[in-house]
C-alpha cells in the first residue's frame, strides 16, 4: 500500500460516522473544505507538488484526492445496514 493510501486510512480511522458519511456521499462530487483541511492536517496529500493529483475547487467544495478515492474504492461496495459507508 502506498504511503498516501496508508495516510488516508489513518485519517479515515479518526473520522466519526457523520464525517465518514459525508466523505462517502461526496465520493463522486465535492468534499467540504473542513474535511480537506483535516486530511491535510493528517498528512494526506491534497495539493499538487508534481507527484500527487491536485484537489481542485469546484462550485461546492474540493474534489476528492486520489488517496481518498483509492481508499473508498477498496471499501466493500455494500454500505452498512443504515446506509452508511463501511469501515475499511
Amino acid at each position: 500500500m502506498s504511503n498516501s493510501l496508508n495516510l488516508a486510512h489513518q485519517w479515515w480511522d479518526t473520522l466519526d460516522q457523520t464525517d465518514r458519511q459525508r466523505v462517502w456521499d461526496a465520493r463522486y462530487s465535492y468534499l467540504a473544505g473542513d474535511l480537506v483541511e483535516s486530511m491535510a492536517n493528517a498528512g494526506v496529500p491534497v495539493v499538487s507538488d508534481g507527484r500527487w493529483s491536485c484537489v481542485s475547487v469546484g462550485p461546492t467544495g474540493f474534489t476528492v484526492p486520489i488517496a481518498i478515492q483509492q481508499l473508498l474504492e477498496r471499501l466493500p461496495q455494500v454500505p452498512d445496514e443504515d446506509g452508511s459507508p463501511p469501515a475499511p
